[in-house]
């Protein structure tokens, strides 16, 4: 499995290390519209001037925030000042941050099985995620749980597919994490509600065996949701979705060639 070349788009902050615009990922009849749809990490350290970038420079108008409860999620007392509405929608993680268990995983299969199994128990999340996202006013919106890699990477991978994103720019953007991932980690391993990440240490994530993103992982979501009656936007019907948001949705995010 390959995934086509692309530059990421960097949002540069102090306190978050791996923000990124999604604008100019190649869709059906267009490219994402830049400033619409960023993803990331963390966003509780970000500093006086971050903020004012998201604000000022981005235009930020909302945050999704799939972080578990022991994880501290909350609206930063910023949102209101700047406009930034807030969703809070846990996702079931299984990728060894919020369960220490889930650390043995392996790159290849097994990964791509957890992923799957987060992808089917978040579907209704999922549309939750979308009705809040088309509500007037909403976007730019930036998605992120901790890492900003395998909570995020389901979430964003299923919205760019259901707005038409080419199968390859899903991939390649997820890959792009791994530019940034040794900064997240360090970030993450400074906090104490992640604790068990510095326990488990080079045996899970620091030897080399396991690489810090495999393109199979989110390609597995990507599979399910094609062989879903109707596809991506099919998944997101059945689990609740209307039609009319996702062609909103898709409105909102992709710039139609020549525009």
């Amino acid at each position: 499995m390959t995934a086509t070349r692309h530059e990421p788009r960097w949002i540069t902050l102090v306190g978050a290390h791996n923000v990124r615009d999604l604008g100019g990922l190649p869709a059906a009849g267009g490219a994402v519209r830049p400033r619409a749809l960023l993803r990331g990490d963390n966003l509780d350290a970000l500093t006086t001037e971050d903020i004012a970038v998201l604000g000022n420079d981005v235009g930020l108008r909302a945050v999704v925030d799939l972080r578990a409860p022991f994880e501290s999620p909350r609206a930063a007392a910023w949102f209101p000042e700047l406009g930034v509405s807030w969703l809070h929608e846990p996702l079931a993680d299984l990728s060894g941050l919020t369960d220490p268990a889930a650390l043995r995983y392996r790159a290849g299969d097994e990964l791509a099985a957890l992923y799957t199994t987060m992808l089917e128990s978040a579907a209704t999340g999922l549309v939750r995620i979308l009705r809040f996202l088309v509500s007037g006013g909403r976007t730019p919106a930036l998605v992120h749980c901790a890492a900003g890699k395998d909570r995020t990477g389901i979430v964003v991978a299923v919205l760019l597919a259901a707005a038409g994103v080419e199968r390859d720019a899903i991939l390649a953007d997820y890959l792009a994490t791994e530019q940034r991932i040794q900064r997240v980690r360090a970030a993450l391993d400074r906090r104490a509600e992640y604790a068990h990440l510095r326990a488990a240490g080079s045996s899970a994530r620091g030897s080399g065996a396991v690489p810090a993103l495999d393109p199979r992982a989110v390609g597995s979501v990507l599979d399910l949701l094609d062989h879903a009656p109707g596809g991506a936007v099919g998944f997101l019907v059945a689990s609740g979705a209307s039609t009319e948001e996702i062609d909103r949705w898709r409105e909102l995010l992709i710039q139609p060639a020549g525009d």
